[in-house]
């Protein structure tokens, strides 16, 4: 495994973890969703951990009869990760001043964000346009 490989990898598994920590949490201090958005919440928290972590952990991973290598289940989660990123700060947005709290810099905090989410989940579908092949490698 190549260094930026192990880097990209580690950053997964670690941000799958820190994920799966939230969701937790979440889960511990609200006790069982209520309400439909708190719900969607923990469950948008425990896909993206769980793929992250996958992604991270194991060069494949087998959903149903299909065996999937990590750049896609990373590719997967981080889209997954930008969309809900965006519904919750769009949402917070238009019933207030955002989740930060700092209205229209949240804008631009959250195009920028799902923007690098996009590119990078781009690289991992397609084994790096700009990042070296080599970082997407299925040993």
């Amino acid at each position: 495994m190549n260094t930026r490989k192990r880097v990209v990898r580690h950053g997964l598994v670690g941000g799958g973890f820190v994920t799966l920590l939230l969701a937790a949490s979440f889960g511990l201090a609200l006790g069982v969703p209520t309400t439909v958005s708190t719900a969607l919440l923990f469950f948008w928290l425990v896909v993206v951990g769980t793929a992250m972590f996958a992604a991270g952990r194991w060069e494949r991973v087998v959903v149903g009869p299909a065996v999937i290598g990590w750049p896609r289940i990373a590719a997967f989660a981080i889209v997954a990760l930008a969309v809900g990123w965006t519904a919750i700060s769009v949402t917070s947005l238009l019933e207030g001043d955002g989740v930060t709290g700092l209205g229209p810099v949240e804008v631009v905090i959250t195009a920028g964000m799902v923007g690098y989410f996009a590119w990078f989940a781009r690289e991992c579908w397609v084994g790096g346009a700009r990042i070296d092949e080599e970082t997407f490698a299925i040993e």
